[in-house]
């Protein structure tokens, strides 16, 4: 099976409206919120959302996107769920126009920039994947982080599937994390190796940490750490204080020590 692009196979494609100015997906997928999207063909961005592969475009006024399935007898466009899943993640429910209205009128440096930089948001990922992804951005840069990522998937991920020479894997499950084959793995991997910073904190995994993790649901986690004024009530290994956000920013949580970043 082949990467697709929207005049290759226009059958296959669904589409979301949604214009540039709400969502600009060379900024968004490329800018280090997530690690599994790449620009398989100009202007098309191939990734594993949902635990499916994905392949996203868009014009000036529409989303486009296609599924890739490896049962031939489910080929077809995106259903409604599917589609629903990618609305909720770009969260296209959040007006960005209106938000960077409300900025600007309170931060004139933002009112400058913002012409340049249309189309940013944040993407609702899954709290287990953007957890141990931000372990992994300490001290590294974009390009490594995503190798980082990879390679984890590609070690204890499920095989999703092949498109041209790309394997895709899903993000590894808890329990996938928690066995001592990623331990051994860690330390014998010539490609994959903690950085300095909060990855160090990370102990050897111990019972509690599996279930201390596995409540970072958005529902739950976002609205306690809102409120805390330094670190939560149980703190994930990792932890360490962070400055209050400001109490508008009520779409975003801590999930680090030098970061913000969407769970």
């Amino acid at each position: 099976m082949r990467h697709r692009t929207l005049t290759s196979s226009p059958a296959l494609w669904a589409s979301i409206p949604c214009p540039r100015s709400e969502l600009r997906l060379d900024l968004v997928l490329a800018s280090g919120q997530s690690f599994r999207w790449r620009e398989q063909s100009p202007e098309h961005w191939s990734g594993v959302l949902a635990d499916q592969v994905w392949t996203l475009t868009q014009t000036e006024e529409r989303l486009y996107c296609t599924v890739y399935r490896e049962d031939k007898s489910q080929v077809g466009k995106p259903t409604l769920e599917e589609l629903d899943a990618l609305h909720k993640y770009c969260q296209l429910d959040v007006s960005l126009a209106q938000l960077y209205s409300q900025w600007a009128s309170v931060d004139s440096h933002f009112q400058k920039v913002a012409q340049k930089f249309q189309g940013v948001r944040l993407l609702r990922q899954d709290p287990t994947e953007c957890l141990f992804s931000f372990i992994c951005s300490s001290n590294n840069n974009i390009a490594r982080i995503t190798s980082m990522v990879e390679r984890l998937c590609q070690a204890f991920g499920p095989r999703l599937i092949q498109l041209d020479d790309v394997t895709y894997h899903g993000f590894p499950s808890l329990q996938a994390l928690a066995g001592e084959s990623v331990q051994r793995w860690r330390l014998t991997s010539e490609s994959w190796a903690w950085g300095t910073g909060p990855a160090m904190y990370v102990p050897a995994p111990k019972p509690s940490w599996k279930s201390t993790v596995g409540r970072l649901g958005c529902s739950n986690f976002e609205q306690p750490l809102m409120k805390t004024p330094t670190k939560p009530s149980t703190p994930c290994p990792g932890w360490a204080p962070r400055k209050l956000l400001p109490e508008s920013v009520g779409t975003l949580c801590w999930l680090g020590p030098s970061s913000a970043v969407q769970c």
